[in-house]
């Protein structure tokens, strides 16, 4: 019967760590695949920002082309608030006054967000932080149908975002070009409608600020495919170099009224999970800095495109856990009985260890005990066979013919390690439940009479 017992309490130990390691592991696959693109953490210019002196200077400086500049631009000038009297526009009075420092001068608010993520880096919690811009166009592409035997035109509105040589990392590796036009990765999607690299197109834009309306084309070549997740922007989004976005979304192309989809900071950390301890570690540097009403932190948790996703796995983990919660209590019962039917065939034991002096604590203490121990040794059996299996899973699912497009279900990465939350909810619930279920019977242990056992055997 202890054999028995032990062998249910390893099988459901076994079930529970596999089971909610899977499903933590699609989890991790999901979110890393929601975020890839925009990054575990990001920081947005408010509105504060835009119709600030800092930024509207540039309208009025020669050295920026009377542009406003991109955020990478803003770091890397020498003078972004400094206006030359001799070339630059007079600002007219009812212009913003700047936003000044402690020794009473304009204060350089890209740099100083920067420098506050440079200490952030050196306290090893941020792995990179790199601008980036976003905006919209108008892409066509011609791409030849095998069907049709002919060409077809891809003609739709896209969001376009910049790379750089850090974002490339995130992207498969380009194809060497053949044509000296803008470099573009598209989705995967486009290869389903007979999309190729160096494939042609053009981007176009419609330039307003001049007193006609002039379309702009830009010709590109399409350099690689990249996956593009469940996001909702996801089959719309294109990639293309920094400096060529930058100049796009300079002439104001787009007005997004997500916050996730305007230029802005990308950070990656070093642990994703602690995007949002991180976000409030910066948002309290940035309100002792001054710059809270220029720039907010938006961890990946509150981006609108995966808030509900998000919301649905953590509820579908906390039911697994109940489930394996309640799996265990059950077999928890089968060391109820068996401990039950030791203490039954021990009442002579029990009635002389009475005899002699032993307290219901020390009773109770003993039963209890053995029901720990058989919780714990098949707690660590369960480990043991959990772990193998985990290591063993790929290959286990490429080999049972039943489970087809598992990748999908994994997000193309299948978990091979048990997560911290299964380990937690398992080995601890177990051993606990097992304790708990040897009390029962070494209460019925305390309650038979020495004197009545001496007499009855």
């Amino acid at each position: 019967m202890s054999f028995i017992s032990l062998f249910i309490i390893t099988l459901v130990t076994w079930l529970s760590l596999v089971f909610l390691s899977i499903a933590d592991g699609i989890e991790r696959g999901w979110v890393h695949k929601l975020t890839s693109i925009h990054g575990p953490l990001k920081i947005l210019p408010t509105e504060s920002y835009h119709s600030s002196y800092y930024n509207k200077i540039d309208l009025y400086k020669y050295d920026s082309n009377y542009r406003t500049l991109s955020l990478k631009e803003k770091k890397n000038s020498p003078s972004p608030i400094e206006i030359n009297a001799s070339i630059d526009e007079e600002l007219p009075e009812e212009f913003p006054k700047p936003h000044l420092d402690s020794d009473g001068k304009p204060l350089d608010l890209v740099k100083k967000v920067f420098s506050i993520l440079d200490q952030l880096k050196k306290e090893n919690i941020l792995e990179m932080a790199e601008e980036y811009e976003i905006t919209g166009a108008m892409m066509r592409l011609k791409v030849f149908s095998q069907k049709e035997h002919g060409y077809n035109l891809i003609s739709q509105a896209s969001f376009i975002m910049s790379y750089d040589e850090t974002t490339l990392s995130l992207l498969p590796r380009p194809v060497l070009q053949k044509t000296a036009y803008i470099p573009l990765f598209l989705p995967k999607s486009f290869q389903e409608m007979g999309a190729k690299n160096h494939d042609v197109g053009q981007l176009t834009i419609y330039n307003g600020f001049s007193t006609a309306t002039i379309e702009e084309n830009n010709p590109f070549e399409v350099v690689g495919f990249y996956d593009a997740g469940t996001l909702q922007v996801g089959p719309k989004c294109l990639f293309a170099p920094y400096m060529f976005v930058s100049r796009l979304a300079s002439q104001g192309q787009m007005e997004s009224l997500d916050p996730i989809l305007t230029s802005g900071i990308r950070l990656k950390l070093k642990d994703n999970s602690q995007a949002p301890l991180v976000a409030e570690k910066i948002q309290a540097a940035f309100k002792s800095a001054g710059l809270q009403d220029y720039f907010e932190v938006i961890p990946y948790t509150q981006y609108g495109f995966v808030k509900d996703i998000l919301l649905s796995f953590q509820s579908d983990r906390l039911l697994y856990s109940l489930i394996a919660l309640i799996v265990l209590v059950v077999a928890a019962s089968n060391i109820i009985s068996v401990l039950l039917l030791i203490v039954y065939q021990s009442r002579k034991e029990i009635a002389l260890f009475t005899a002699l002096g032993a307290s219901p604590g020390a009773l109770k203490r003993i039963y209890a005990g053995l029901g720990l121990i058989l919780g714990s040794i098949g707690s660590f059996c369960g480990l043991g066979f959990a772990f193998v299996t985990m290591k063993n899973l790929p290959f286990i699912l490429k080999n049972l013919q039943l489970f087809h497009g598992y990748e999908n279900l994994f997000s193309q990465s299948i978990p091979t390690t048990l997560s911290p939350f299964s380990l937690i909810v398992v080995l601890i619930g177990t051993p606990l439940i097992a304790w708990i279920a040897g009390l029962i019977p070494a209460a019925k242990a305390c309650r038979y009479k020495p004197s009545e056992l001496l007499r009855s055997l």
